[in-house]
């Protein structure tokens, strides 16, 4: 784990660095996406989530739900075209778990992609991919803190 500006950041996920999501990959050939730590610091504490259903077919880039925090109300983008094969039904009622583990416990939805090799191709992993938050979070003067 890699901590930049306070942003905590596994070394082992793809990032889409300019939309702050994640995306995993798992022996079953699905994709486990979430939200970065630094997105969920960015949102402050996240009070409603609603996910897209099961086999909802998604787009790249387009909504994989919607999240609502004190500051902030607006779509999770997902990092990988796929069709929906489970949700983290668990941030209903405790969606604070984005804040609390977003890497964990907070994960959004499990997605079974459509062309995963081409998806990777677009997002940055390993030291290359700490190295590109680590410029973003800089350029952007963002820094992660804990919830009040």
């Amino acid at each position: 784990m890699s901590e930049v500006n306070g942003c905590k950041l596994p070394d082992d996920l793809y990032y889409w660095v300019e939309k702050h999501v994640w995306a995993k990959p798992d022996t079953d050939g699905t994709v486990l996406v979430g939200m970065t730590d630094v997105a969920q610091s960015l949102a402050g504490k996240i009070v409603v989530v609603s996910l897209r259903s099961l086999n909802k077919t998604l787009v790249r880039g387009k909504s994989a739900g919607t999240l609502e925090s004190g500051k902030w109300v607006g779509s999770i983008p997902t990092p990988v075209a796929g069709t929906v094969v489970a949700v983290n039904e668990a941030l209903k009622a405790q969606p604070s778990a984005i804040n609390e583990d977003p890497y964990g416990a907070g994960w959004i939805i499990r997605v079974q992609p459509a062309h995963w090799e081409a998806d990777a191709a677009e997002l940055v992993t390993g030291t290359s991919g700490i190295a590109a938050y680590r410029e973003k979070l800089s350029a952007d003067g963002i820094h992660c803190g804990t919830l009040s």
